[in-house]
């Protein structure tokens, strides 16, 4: 039997957990032990934000950024084919939008391993539901670059 891979919410800036976070996504987040994150020393912040007591030297950190490549990806599997549950955290909001997340839910789609995505906030849905324009006819083609000359062009 293969675990779940969940798609873990992170905060977007310096808010407190239980504002963004629904309590139910908190305990399943701190339940977990293996994770895959773009940042780890992040990741582990955010993981004593939820839970002080959460248990950082017992738990596994993969890194999965721009850089993780095909072979990186399978090793990464070999915890949730192996039956553990695991969990993806982005740097901000939901993984795989805008981030590396979604090749690693491509592969465990592949491999037929469960992928949950859990509540919490989204950079891009919350500046389209505060900007009043139609969601109905609503594309999102990416976030702005960060660099100077790509952000200009």
């Amino acid at each position: 039997m293969t675990g779940t891979l969940y798609l873990l919410p992170m905060l977007l800036g310096e808010s407190h957990p239980d504002i963004s976070i629904p309590g139910e996504v908190q305990n399943i987040t701190t339940s977990l032990s293996h994770f895959y994150a773009e940042n780890i020393k992040t990741t582990r912040r955010y993981l004593r934000k939820l839970d002080k007591s959460f248990d950082i030297d017992g738990s596994h950190f993969y890194v999965l950024n721009k850089k993780t490549n095909d072979e990186d990806l399978s090793e990464m599997m070999n915890p949730l084919l192996q039956g553990f549950d695991g969990g993806i955290i982005s740097e901000a909001g939901l993984p795989g939008i805008g981030d590396p997340g979604s090749k690693l839910v491509r592969l465990a789609h592949k491999k037929n391993i469960k992928v949950k995505p859990l509540t919490g906030p989204s950079s891009f849905v919350l500046a389209l539901v505060a900007s009043g324009l139609n969601g109905q006819s609503f594309a999102f083609n990416g976030y702005l670059p960060v660099k100077g000359q790509e952000l200009t062009k």
